[in-house]
């Protein structure tokens, strides 16, 4: 088998980090190496599917974050960039690498001194970044002057790809995700209580923020019997973000509808108890992994316009799609579901067979082994 190095920036299991595995998956041909900062569940995902996988645990890797923008981080950052470059001829030297795959933006600057090992690297972008803009072009100009190949999750990545670079020297094309189907649960009679469920870190920019600011303009008497669900956590060190909601939720008088669940590293058990998926990003949300679990649990999602979802949703059929800024007509949709609950079902089994359509397992290894012929 001819070995892979593989570069990626976290740990943990959110949709980037599962779809590392399931591309690395579809690389029959390839013994991946595969090099993280740190210790984390994304690990044992890699060791139960990925056993002939070698992983390196590089605590300093050249990452770039936003710790990294002030002198003590450029200067953490140089010194970990040299030490980084020792470490890839002495790897190369033992692997003999025929490929290289580095997985997000966030590792872009590692890709000048990989691209001088002289195979052929190829670069994942699942990021939509357009601020700060310096940042934001520099990133796209390392991707497109250092990759072979440039693979974006979705439409909306690949035009901010192109508005930041005009002059585009690698390959570039679309693969949309795909993900093992997850198991659904008969849906609930028109009498039962609703389950709306939100599942992502907690950061105004996923949208928890913007969604109590829709229950807030929505009659409590309509709210009786319907929960909203929050599976996710805050980063370290954001405590604060935690607190800020809590006190909304309160003054809001949200308490008895609002439930955080925390961070879970499998979702399975509650995406069958969900009727409704949100996914209410404010941020260019790329191309939502979440969108792709709740329909293929046959679920009906609500989804901002601002990225990638647009692309497996049509609205009013399979889903429905509103504004990232208007919380007027996200409470709209909220309520024409709490008052026809007839219509979940039907959008539920019509974004099923939108997923078996385009979005499996084998339709994902179709699209990426078309984009690298090698694999």
């Amino acid at each position: 088998m001819k070995n892979l190095a593989v570069f990626h920036p976290s740990t943990e299991l959110y949709g980037a980090d599962r779809i590392l595995v399931i591309a690395l998956k579809a690389m029959v041909n390839f013994k991946p190496i595969i090099y993280l900062p740190s210790h984390g569940p994304l690990i044992d995902l890699i060791r139960e599917e990925l056993p002939s996988a070698e992983v390196k645990i590089i605590k300093d890797l050249p990452i770039i974050s936003r710790g990294i923008f002030n002198p003590k981080g450029l200067v953490g950052f140089g010194r970990s960039y040299r030490v980084f470059k020792k470490l890839i001829k002495q790897e190369n030297k033992v692997y003999n690498f025929q490929q290289v795959y580095v997985n997000t933006l966030a590792c872009s600057l590692m890709l000048p001194t990989l691209s001088r090992l002289k195979v052929p690297v190829f670069t994942h972008v699942h990021e939509i970044l357009e601020d700060p803009k310096i940042i934001a072009k520099l990133t796209a100009k390392m991707v497109f002057k250092y990759s072979h190949t440039v693979i974006s999750v979705s439409k909306a990545v690949r035009d901010n790809l192109n508005r930041l670079v005009k002059h585009q020297k690698a390959k570039s094309c679309i693969v949309h995700n795909g993900i093992p189907a997850m198991p659904g649960e008969k849906n609930k009679s028109a009498n039962e209580d609703l389950s709306f469920y939100l599942f992502g870190r907690i950061k105004p920019e996923k949208g928890q923020w913007y969604l109590l600011e829709a229950l807030k303009q929505i009659p409590k008497a309509e709210l009786k019997g319907v929960t909203f669900n929050f599976v996710g956590d805050v980063l370290s060190g954001r405590e604060d973000l935690k607190s800020d909601l809590l006190s909304k939720i309160e003054a809001y008088g949200l308490k008895d509808a609002i439930v955080l669940h925390g961070f879970m590293n499998d979702i399975q058990d509650e995406m069958k108890k969900a009727d409704i998926c949100l996914i209410p990003s404010l941020m260019k949300d790329p191309f939502p992994t979440t969108v792709l679990e709740a329909m293929s649990a046959a679920k009906t999602v609500i989804a901002s316009d601002t990225g990638g979802a647009k692309e497996a949703i049509s609205h009013g059929e399979n889903g429905f799609i509103i504004p990232a800024n208007d919380p007027t007509v996200f409470a709209e949709v909220i309520r024409a579901l709490i008052n026809n609950k007839e219509l979940i079902p039907n959008v539920g089994e019509q974004a099923k067979k939108a997923f078996n359509n385009r979005f499996t397992i084998e339709h994902f290894n179709g699209r990426w082994r078309n984009a690298i012929p090698e694999c």
